[in-house]
């Protein structure tokens, strides 16, 4: 009977230590993907994005990046990022909540990470929507 109690115990104590790690894996991630877009590094957000992400939101922030006032850009840094929730949904998916303050704003936000091999990654793709086609033209004359 001790020894099942004892095997109980160990197992126990392994699975909650294990579900700290992954926890822990998630909220770097979080954390390093967002303090780096929220200080305009797109470089250092890549590092911690899913590709979906890398082609579709951080290729959008490289282009419009430029276009930004650096007045602008010196108002708003640094920003910092606390992270306030984090919503496991199973073995490849998590949810995080986060809280970012900067001199100019301060909101919350929520962003998916997702387990990619062994590595988490955020996963926060920009939609791609299909732009309508003007009056008069149908989809036939524009696949021509």
């Amino acid at each position: 009977m001790k020894t099942n109690t004892l095997f109980l115990t160990l197992a126990t104590a392994l699975l909650l230590t294990a579900c700290t790690s992954e926890e822990k894996r998630i909220e770097k991630t979080a954390y390093k993907y967002s303090f780096a877009l929220a200080n305009y590094d797109v470089d250092g957000a890549e590092r911690y994005a899913t590709p979906e992400t890398v082609e579709t939101t951080l290729q959008t922030a490289r282009g419009l990046l430029p276009l930004v006032d650096t007045n602008y850009i010196k108002s708003d840094t640094p920003a910092t990022i606390e992270i306030k929730h984090i919503e496991i949904i199973d073995d490849t998916s998590a949810y995080v909540t986060f809280h970012k303050h900067t001199p100019i704003k301060d909101f919350d936000h929520n962003i998916a990470i997702r387990k990619r091999g062994r590595h988490w990654l955020a996963h926060d793709p920009i939609p791609v929507r299909k732009a309508p086609l003007p009056e008069g033209i149908d989809d036939q004359v524009a696949e021509e």
